[in-house]
């Protein structure tokens, strides 16, 4: 795996464990469940801090923003409803099946909901 891809699924693993943690303290979860987790969050800060630094440094911005937009879509994915997520998530299968088109005409037009 290279290092550029690891950085991107460390990262990846790093933030949504961290939200997990983040909601662990809301609910007041203790214990067992919530030490490992604090380990495994440790081990991984460990593993990948090197080359999350290494990116960081070459460009900090873009960084920074992909962390928080991804943040912000899985902090607006856990507000919804289960009826509003199965919607969503049919919605994403469809944007990501046409991805390329989205892209090509940058413009993303919500025909009908069925």
């Amino acid at each position: 795996m290279s290092n550029i891809t690891n950085v991107k699924n460390g990262i990846e693993l790093l933030v949504t464990l961290q939200l997990a943690l983040e909601l662990m303290d809301e609910y007041n979860l203790k214990g067992r469940a919530k030490n490992t987790a604090n380990m495994f969050k440790d081990a991984l800060e460990k593993d990948i801090m090197q080359n999350y630094h290494r990116v960081y440094n070459e460009d900090p911005e873009i960084l920074t923003n992909s962390l928080n937009f991804k943040n912000q879509m899985i902090v607006d994915i856990a507000s919804l409803g289960e009826n509003d997520a199965i919607l969503l998530a049919d919605y994403i299968r469809k944007f990501m099946e046409n991805i390329e088109e989205v892209r090509e005409k940058k413009v993303l037009i919500f025909d009908k909901l069925i």
